[in-house]
């Protein structure tokens, strides 16, 4: 909210009436007035759209943030987002500025949604997929899910080189270990899962071994080693790499 004689962006709700009827008072220039309803700025079309819920790229365009969208800027976007939202919560400057970008009330926005960190680990560890991660990071949780879709599409955009398909690649594993995992033991040592997942997916480590199984079965696992030792493929590293683009233009 802006005062609607000088533009002043912290005006200072008045005490005594309802909210849906309450004045404010500039602080800069002394106008007191009643705040009109806030008309949210469409993002349609904005190239952050895919990547961050709406409210969060108004605030970054509302504050002049216009960077690209790489892992340090994503990282560092969520960070102060939800650092703004809990301010908000006791300072009124904040509140008015975060329901001039949500449209999502403040007293329904989460207290403390999964970090973006955390939600590129979920990811990562269940091979991108979606369902999987959500079951991981947070079952059942919309703010979860909203988060886990945004960046999963900035995976499959942007963020491509921050997946673990795009590290260096693993040396080859000995064909003999391979071999060994066949069929699939029950309990792997850290040997055979470094072995596993670079037959797998040609890395030592980014998927966990459960997510790895809930996303393949063993079954797959199975036959995808067997074509790695029969012709060196790895025939679920490229599901996963095709999965990610086709899930963005879904999207």
């Amino acid at each position: 909210m802006r005062c609607v004689q000088c533009g002043d962006p912290h005006p200072v709700p008045l005490p005594g009436r309802l909210p849906n009827r309450r004045r404010h008072a500039c602080r800069a220039c002394g106008a007191v007035f009643r705040a009109a309803p806030v008309v949210l700025r469409s993002v349609a079309g904005d190239p952050l759209e895919p990547y961050l819920p709406a409210r969060m790229i108004r605030w970054l365009r509302e504050r002049g943030d216009d960077g690209p969208p790489d892992r340090a800027a994503m990282n560092r976007w969520y960070q102060e987002f939800d650092a703004f939202v809990a301010k908000a919560r006791t300072d009124d400057a904040a509140a008015a500025l975060l329901a001039e970008v949500s449209e999502i009330p403040l007293a329904d926005l989460p207290a403390k949604p999964p970090a973006f960190s955390q939600v590129c680990a979920a990811l990562h560890a269940t091979c991108y997929d979606l369902p999987l991660a959500e079951a991981r990071l947070a079952p059942g949780d919309p703010w979860a899910a909203e988060r886990l879709a945004h960046v999963r599409a900035w995976f499959a955009g942007p963020g491509r080189p921050a997946t673990w398909p795009a590290a260096p690649p693993a040396e080859p594993p000995d064909p003999e270990l391979v071999a060994g995992l066949l069929p699939l033991p029950e309990r792997l040592e850290s040997a055979q899962v470094r072995a596993l997942f670079s037959a797998l997916f040609q890395v030592e480590r980014g998927p966990s071994l459960a997510g790895v199984l809930g996303r393949f079965g063993a079954a797959e696992i199975e036959d995808a080693l067997r074509a790695y030792l029969r012709d060196g493929s790895r025939p679920l590293r490229d599901r996963v790499l095709a999965d990610l683009p086709a899930d963005l233009d879904a999207g």
